[in-house]
């Protein structure tokens, strides 16, 4: 059975003061991700920016006697009086998520700049080229055993020293470096040294990406389209710049080394996304509705039959505000 949640978004600035680090500022980024009814959106999203707001372009430290990402986040979730998860990005590059289940991770986003080539893909696939990319990082820990500090201090630098700027198949483990088998050989590489390990994502481009949590494989791909959706009775119509993250789980093939190649993600959705992209969505044939929910029910359909593994579908109309429609088992990130 089809799980939706939705996700809804809100942004601050502030400054706080931490221990050892003294009075500083940051851009805050928050998603939550919930079951709420649709009809109860509008309201819980001005709940969300009603929570932020004491803190935007004030002192954190001010409001809570501890100003940590995971107090702030707890603070954040409860004042949102509604079950979910919720993402917190206190910079760029970390943040905290507090899980459904009431599990709380810490996370950091770093990079590398390598080279690499893929031996078994088929002759003339560009990616059996020579060549590179920097490398996107995502490293989760359980805040129960593991801080930020741990990561960025112990655990990172000496597999960045191993891995940047380096020619990647020469690594042992990385002789057919897909971003699966990367996923899977930082976790292992990790393990020993973090403790509370929860999983590792790779991303050769800002729209594909790979998660390994030591048991399961899951990948995604990401499109941007542009599209118009009807805005009152009287017919008029409004627009917005989607955005869809097609997710992906399975097993990895033991010759390729992933679970599908990106560019045949791209390829399959490819005669979907032209009905999506410049059209009116509510002309789509056998649509039930316009909205980000039923859209993504209707992606779905379309591309199931194409795409075996999806395992998930994010679609966001703004920013702020989106869908999640889950089909079987789950992204562990909600992904920012």
């Amino acid at each position: 059975m089809n799980a939706r949640h939705h996700l809804l978004g809100a942004g601050f600035e502030a400054a706080r003061s931490l221990p050892g680090v003294g009075e500083h500022g940051h851009s805050f980024r928050v998603q939550l991700r919930t079951a709420a009814l649709p009809d109860t959106l509008p309201a819980l999203q001005n709940t969300l920016q009603q929570a932020v707001a004491p803190f935007h372009y004030g002192n954190i430290s001010q409001h809570l006697a501890d100003a940590s990402d995971l107090s702030l986040a707890r603070h954040l979730l409860a004042a949102c009086g509604q079950p979910g998860s919720l993402h917190l990005a206190s910079a760029p590059d970390r943040g905290v998520l507090l899980g459904e289940d009431g599990r709380e991770y810490v996370y950091f986003d770093t990079r590398f700049e390598a080279a690499h080539q893929l031996p078994h893909v088929p002759p003339g696939h560009k990616c059996g080229r020579l060549h590179g990319h920097g490398f996107g990082v995502r490293i989760v820990a359980d805040a129960r055993h593991a801080s930020l500090n741990d990561i960025l201090l112990q655990a990172w630098p000496p597999l960045f020293a191993q891995l940047n700027h380096r020619y990647l198949n020469d690594i042992p483990g990385l002789d057919n470096p897909t971003s699966e088998v990367m996923a899977a050989w930082l976790y292992q590489q990790l393990q020993p040294r973090l403790a509370g390990l929860a999983w590792v994502e790779v991303r050769e481009t800002h729209t594909a990406g790979s998660q390994f949590d030591g048991h399961t494989y899951r990948i995604w791909k990401e499109q941007h389209f542009e599209s118009a959706v009807p805005f009152d009775a009287a017919g008029n119509y409004t627009g917005h710049s989607y955005l869809i993250r097609l997710m992906l789980q399975g097993s990895v093939d033991r010759v390729m080394g992933w679970v599908l190649d990106f560019g045949d993600v791209k390829d399959r959705f490819k005669p979907i996304y032209r009905q999506l992209d410049h059209n009116p969505l509510d002309k789509l044939s056998g649509i039930r509705a316009a909205d980000a929910g039923s859209v993504a029910e209707w992606v779905h359909g379309e591309l199931k039959p194409l795409v075996p593994e999806l395992s998930r579908i994010d679609l966001m109309e703004t920013p702020e505000q989106g869908v999640s429609l889950t089909f079987r088992g789950d992204m562990q990130w909600p992904l920012l």
